[in-house]
């Protein structure tokens, strides 16, 4: 960011704006690697500059004048860094007071048009390898297909390869939008499939991309309730129960909805609402795909709530269904431990340690503990975890 406005006085207050401003991308933008370009500043020791062929984009802009006396204008501009043609620009006037949210704005703006850089890039690079022939609907269909599969990391990826397809045909495609957000919550809500950097990452595409989904048509309860999974996981529980909320009252059969709706209750410290949710999402949704996650939110409610067997039951139930799902391994191997099954609670830590080698033992705090402040789910939730850990 470049100080335009002719007063030596304005610089701190650019330079300040720019600070907070790459400090805001890496909040927004976990995906990505930042660095200051060769011939700029560097204003901290972990942004090291790097030549033009190791970046992708560019982000650059300046602080002048407004328009009204007292007003200044921030101006901001992203090109490619191969050819330095402008890819988006955006500009936005602000009083020096008003610094802070106009800052957060424009935060926002960028780490929209990244994403959408991406996602563009993304879908290109699908394109090659596959039937040229293929119109929209048809990636569409096999997305799906992939998606009624199962939950597994293979079926996910597949499906989250379709979904780019589709959007590589037609950009503004509402359903590839949606459908790729879910992909990127399956990934959100299973870590264990993934380095702890791809899951944020798939985060925050996720996040960009419903909300696209939601520009375009607003009343898609689908995608509204997808932006509810997501802002759950990513702990702004409050904002996650208004979405479903909304979603439901576009579409009160929408069985996501409710199941997801309870098991975001539970980390608001009202676990008591989760299987009556289920029940109802298992009631609309008679089909098996969705069933290994509504038996684990009903488990791990139970666990929550102290009915340690009835939770053994649900999460055996869970697993029947999907051998392989890792939170519902977690849970059901603090729920034994919990009962004095310690062997068994063992053997059920082997499997998913050898299923699932790499993950880290304390990042499923991330997903469960961290997520939530609530006294009440945190003193129900903590005993689990250190059970977990001791495993």
């Amino acid at each position: 960011m470049r100080n335009l406005t002719g007063e030596a006085d304005r610089q701190d207050l650019v330079e300040g704006f720019t600070d907070r401003l790459v400090t805001d991308l890496f909040r927004h933008c976990r995906g990505l690697s930042i660095a200051w370009v060769a011939d700029e500043r560097r204003c901290g020791e972990n942004l090291p500059p790097r030549n033009p062929p190791q970046l992708s984009y560019v982000v650059y802009g300046s602080v002048q004048r407004g328009g009204s006396q007292g007003m200044l204008r921030v101006n901001i501009r992203i090109s490619d860094a191969a050819t330095a043609d402008y890819l988006w620009a955006g500009r936005q006037e602000f009083r020096p007071d008003d610094v802070a949210p106009i800052q957060n704005d424009i935060t926002l703006q960028i780490s929209r048009a990244l994403h959408i850089l991406l996602l563009h890039a993304a879908s290109r690079r699908v394109l090659i390898g596959l039937d040229e022939g293929l119109g929209v609907d048809e990636c569409l269909s096999r997305a799906e297909i992939a998606l009624r599969g199962g939950m597994r990391a293979e079926l996910t990826a597949e499906a989250q390869r379709w979904f780019l397809a589709a959007l590589a045909g037609e950009s503004c495609n509402v359903k590839a939008l949606t459908g790729l957000a879910l992909t990127c919550q399956t990934l959100v809500s299973n870590p264990w499939w993934g380095d702890p950097r791809g899951c944020a990452a798939a985060s925050d595409l996720g996040r960009e991309a419903v909300t696209l989904a939601l520009e375009l048509e607003p009343n898609c309860a689908r995608a509204k309730s997808i932006q509810g999974m997501l802002y759950s996981a990513a702990g702004r529980l409050e904002e996650a129960a208004h979405a479903f909320i909304q979603a439901l009252a576009i579409d009160e059969r929408l069985a996501p909805a409710h199941g997801f709706a309870g098991y975001n209750a539970a980390f608001l410290g009202r676990a008591w609402e989760t299987s009556p949710a289920v029940d109802r999402a298992m009631h609309l949704d008679s089909s098996d795909r969705r069933h290994s996650v509504w038996y684990f939110f009903s488990g791990f409610a139970e666990l929550l709530l102290g009915r340690t067997e009835a939770a053994i039951a649900l999460l055996g139930k869970s697993l029947e269904r999907n051998p392989s799902y890792g939170s519902a391994q977690l849970s059901l191997m603090a729920a034994l431990s919990l009962t004095g099954r310690h062997s068994e609670a063992i053997s059920m830590a082997k499997l998913f340690r050898q299923r699932y080698s790499e993950y880290p033992a304390h990042a499923f705090e991330q997903l469960w503990l961290w997520r939530s402040t609530s006294p009440v789910y945190r003193a129900q939730a903590y005993p689990l975890f250190e059970r977990i850990s001791a495993l």
